[in-house]
């Protein structure tokens, strides 16, 4: 596999030409529109913001074609939320070489969706109210699944946050394979050292606690919508730490990381929450640094 993926993005990165038919090829193709990203990210990485721009250009211009025929908020989504975005993370991550600082610009531009998404549509929670039970309704009619529709406004309080935390993750996913694809091409080992050194500052922990108490003692609504892109950053870099450790400690198993995120899956609110405290701790208290400088 690793292989096959070596050569596709070698052919990629042959040209212009050949990364602009490639990506909107896949761009094209149903459930495959995420890899154009993917390309768009490795042009970026490798050849600069000038490159990257004319191939986001050119895949962008079956979108731009779809939502003039049929909705321009598919433009807004899947261009502006999608390829748009992860080109500006990509030129985060060429310039600086810190997923920390990936990671705070995604985290900083998710927080001000949701508070345009807030502003721009005041009752945002009514609305998500209605198309939830809409999407309920079908559900129920195609399935024959009955779904308690007493426990959607509790849901809808973070629905737009869990959103945009969704595409958030999606696209630093398409930028991790970009990049572990610039690492196999140009710069072997490049990527695991990177993802196993992001620490979130103490202003981010700071942050966190403000929107935590916001949310849970002033029940500000849009405090609680954003709560979900805050807390995927902070499980991130505890994810970080976690393989740091593992790694320079040498227990690193293959099958241990499997299960871990199976586990993480299962049991995800407890699990989350607790890698949400590795990385305030870390924060805070650099324990990473200190564990691994400390002797076996």
């Amino acid at each position: 596999m690793a292989g096959i993926l070596d050569r596709c993005a070698g052919y990629v990165m042959r040209g212009r030409q050949q990364a602009i038919v490639v990506g909107l090829l896949f761009a094209v193709m149903p459930l495959l529109g995420w890899i154009s990203n993917v390309i768009i990210s490795l042009v970026t990485l490798r050849k600069g913001a000038k490159e990257g721009a004319i191939v986001l250009l050119w895949i962008s211009l079956p979108v731009i074609v779809v939502a003039s025929l049929v909705s321009p908020w598919i433009a807004l989504y899947d261009f502006v939320g999608g390829s748009l975005f992860v080109y500006l993370l990509a030129l985060i991550l060429r310039q600086t070489q810190s997923w920390k600082q990936v990671l705070e610009v995604g985290m900083f531009v998710g927080l001000l969706v949701i508070v345009l998404a807030h502003l721009l549509v005041p009752n945002v929670q009514a609305l998500w109210i209605k198309q939830l039970a809409h999407y309920a309704s079908m559900v129920k009619a195609q399935f024959h699944l009955t779904i308690n529709l007493d426990q959607l406004p509790f849901f809808t309080k973070f629905a737009t946050g869990f959103q945009v935390a969704c595409l958030l993750l999606g696209i630093l996913i398409d930028l991790i394979l970009a990049r572990s694809l610039q690492s196999m091409l140009y710069n072997p080992k490049q990527l695991r050292p990177e993802l196993e050194a992001v620490r979130l500052s103490k202003w981010d922990v700071l942050a966190l606690l403000v929107i935590m108490t916001l949310a849970g003692l002033q029940k500000l609504a849009v405090a609680q919508d954003v709560l979900p892109v805050v807390l995927l950053t902070f499980i991130l870099a505890g994810l970080s730490v976690l393989h740091a450790l593992m790694h320079q400690r040498n227990t690193f198993f293959k099958a241990w990381f499997l299960l871990f995120y199976i586990l993480l899956i299962v049991f995800f609110p407890y699990l989350a929450a607790l890698l949400v405290l590795v990385a305030i701790m870390d924060s805070c208290l650099d324990f990473r640094h200190r564990l691994l400088s400390k002797p076996d």
